[in-house]
């Protein structure tokens, strides 16, 4: 009998449950969906037995398949969970949430987190953390309930956030992954633990948090009430995973000064890893702690599949095949804002050159090269950090566009591989549920590369010297916009 490992993915939008055997195949796939409401301008909340409900739905359709294959539950010896980072989740003493999730896209806590950058400096958050404060962080959602919710803040036991919500309901303990946890701002990355500079200006003890663990450890064999929810044997394992974006890229194979990867989702994400905990003298890079203990990843987030699906929703649509006839144009792809790696978020979506020669093709391969050209700027600043971040890999629905793949491949003057697994934070926590026996995994994944073709190469550098150009220019202007807004003369 072989062993089954379970990989699960408890996003934004809905849960992931890959099932793969002991020799890294994918056996069956399952997801459900969950809504976000918005019930306030600025809010994003979900019901967090939400996320329960959806994974017990997600095992238990595997669990189901992989029995119609003629696979045992009991083959099912380990799963383990990617999950969205920094969603924050307050419970009582039972664990039961006293209101719903403020989800990481949640901006209703603008105010406290002004409060906060003046009572500590800007430089506090990214020197203890890695990771800078904005409003979207939870350390600022929490400075809110203790402001705005004191019915809520009297019965709260702990704060949670999805992994270790999730881990007590199956395993009865509040344990994170030390990737999630370090992707809150209240963790240390450098130092792989709670920062205790933090949680004395947010007044927040150590009993209210989870413990963390490393990747890859066992948390514990699942209650009662998890096995007879999900169908599992009782000696079934919960490993410690990671938060999604690691997740993946552990999945996609990763590996410091070898290979990075680009994951391109509705965000883009590029994500590096290293093998000393960096600090980026600009703080602009956000820094978290990896899979495993002696590593961290560099995780650069920028506008990416959302800019796309946009073009291609609200106007003509059709598919750019190569390099249009007319002059090129120049789309700065930034329509809410510039995120990494300068993170300047008056900067506005552009689109310049236009004249009556150019088609609808010519501005879809604008958009692609807009993209293209903001992965090359925060591959330059991971390597400016870091040292270099190897070759890169693709996964998410751009990697099955060849001529998009070939003109990142140009642009970056490096080869890029197209992973052709779409689940890939699933794949990477079904990788940490199996421990050392994934460790040939790696040639299990089917994989295209795409290598540069010099001409193009050169041509790539002007166009993206002339983005640059036209980039900075913009950016003055929205500047000057901005200060107007705000009463400046």
């Amino acid at each position: 009998m072989g062993s089954i490992y379970l990989g699960l993915d408890i996003g934004t939008a809905s849960a992931k449950c890959l099932a793969v055997d002991e020799a890294g195949r994918i056996l069956t796939f399952a997801q459900h969906p969950y809504p976000l409401s918005h019930p306030q301008q600025g809010w994003a909340e979900q019901d967090a037995e939400d996320y329960w409900r959806g994974l017990v739905e997600v095992v238990t359709q595997c669990v189901r398949a992989c029995e119609q294959q003629g696979r045992a539950p009991a083959e099912i010896t380990a799963l383990a969970m990617s999950t969205q980072g920094d969603t924050l989740i307050m419970v009582d003493e039972s664990g039961r949430p006293l209101a719903p999730a403020i989800s990481w896209m949640d901006t209703r806590a603008e105010k406290q987190c002004r409060g906060l950058l003046a009572e500590t400096g800007k430089s506090f958050w990214y020197r203890n953390t890695g990771i800078g404060l904005t409003a979207l962080s939870s350390a600022c959602k929490m400075r809110w309930v203790a402001e705005n919710a004191p019915a809520l803040r009297a019965r709260l036991a702990r704060f949670c956030w999805v992994a270790d919500f999730l881990a007590a309901r199956l395993c009865g303990s509040f344990v994170a992954d030390v990737p999630s946890a370090s992707w809150t701002p209240l963790f240390s990355a450098a130092q792989r633990r709670w920062s205790e500079p933090v949680l004395r200006v947010l007044g927040v003890g150590r009993e209210r948090l989870p413990e963390a663990v490393e990747s890859g450890m066992v948390i514990g064999k699942l209650v009662p009430e998890a096995m007879a929810a999900l169908g599992l044997a009782p000696h079934t394992k919960l490993v410690a995973g990671a938060f999604d974006q690691a997740a993946a890229a552990y999945g996609a194979g990763a590996r410091a000064r070898i290979r990075s990867v680009l994951s391109c989702g509705t965000a883009w994400v590029l994500y590096a890893v290293s093998s000393v905990p960096l600090m980026d003298e600009r703080e602009q890079v956000p820094v978290c702690c990896h899979v495993t203990p002696s590593e961290w990843g560099m995780v650069l987030p920028f506008p990416g599949g959302a800019v796309y699906d946009w073009l291609r929703s609200g106007f003509q649509s059709g598919t750019a095949k190569g390099v249009g006839r007319a002059e090129p144009l120049v789309f700065i792809p930034h329509l809410y804002g510039g995120l990494s790696p300068d993170w300047r978020t008056e900067s506005k979506g552009s689109l310049l050159g236009l004249t009556m020669a150019h088609t609808y093709e010519d501005v879809e391969i604008a958009v692609m090269r807009g993209l293209t050209f903001e992965a090359k700027r925060n591959v330059e600043a991971a390597e400016r950090l870091s040292g270099g971040i190897g070759s890169v890999r693709m996964v998410g629905g751009a990697g099955k566009n060849e001529t998009w793949a070939q003109m990142i491949a140009n642009a970056l003057g490096r080869p890029v591989e197209v992973s052709e697994w779409v689940e890939s934070a699933c794949y990477g926590a079904a990788k940490l549920a199996a421990g050392e026996c994934a460790a040939e995994w790696e040639g299990a994944q089917a994989v295209r590369e795409f290598l540069p073709i010099p001409s193009e190469v050169e041509r790539e550098e002007r166009d993206y010297a002339n983005y640059l150009r036209c980039y900075e220019a913009l950016l003055r202007l929205y500047e000057r916009e901005e200060w107007a807004k705000r009463g400046g003369n």
